[in-house]
């Protein structure tokens, strides 16, 4: 029997973004209240594509998803997250994560960046062949000042986001991970700016886009 859900490649060779697009898909829902998983289902394709430098998350991801597309020959879309320190407009952006690779448990320091305002910025960029189209989500927080947490995915432990109910309050992404009474699902539904950039993609794919993809 042919599925009525509508497929979307999402090109990643994070196990960690894969766990979490799962989270996703069970539990976020659109405005109109329907879940994900019941009119999306998510093809990752762990496709290497070679990472381009920007400081820029959208020139970034908008290079990436055009090369992801040249390999793969169907529409998809890529996420690139990272963080924007307050009074910057991009910095450190597009670097954050080999900036994190290459300091790692020295990142704070050498930032200078301990219990600095930060905002937390994603973008997902979608390619079908003739165009590019991003869509943006944010989550705002503060830096911690040291790492904390068991989750390494990558400044997971670093970023401490703001959250108006107060239940993952001081908590930085991989705390609220370890938290059994948070966990992901917790961060992906309530806190996540990569949910919410795949959420205003999905919006935008349920109610602009002809139907690119072939049903699941």
């Amino acid at each position: 029997m042919t599925s009525s859900k509508t497929k979307v490649v999402y090109v990643t060779s994070s196990k960690f973004k894969a766990q979490e697009n799962e989270v996703l898909a069970q539990n976020c829902s659109l405005k109109d209240g329907s879940l994900v998983g019941d009119l999306f289902e998510f093809d990752i394709r762990p496709v290497q594509v070679k990472e381009v430098l920007e400081i820029d998350i959208k020139a970034m991801v908008m290079a990436e998803v055009t090369k992801a597309y040249s390999q793969i020959k169907v529409p998809c879309i890529v996420e690139h997250a990272g963080l924007i320190f307050d009074g910057y407009d991009l910095y450190p952006g597009g670097l954050t994560k080999p900036m994190w690779d290459f300091l790692r448990e020295k990142f704070v320091e050498e930032t200078h960046s301990a219990g600095r305002r930060a905002t937390a910025r994603a973008i997902v960029a979608y390619c079908d062949g003739r165009s590019v189209l991003t869509f943006v989500g944010e989550t705002p927080g503060v830096i911690a000042e040291k790492p904390r947490g068991n989750r390494e995915f990558y400044w997971d432990t670093i970023f401490v986001p703001d959250d108006p109910t107060g239940r993952a309050k001081g908590k930085t992404y991989a705390e609220i991970f370890d938290d059994p009474g948070l966990g992901l699902k917790y961060k992906m539904t309530a806190l996540s700016q990569s949910a919410r950039a795949i959420l205003a993609f999905l919006e935008f794919r349920r109610s602009n886009q002809p139907d690119l993809w072939p049903r699941a």
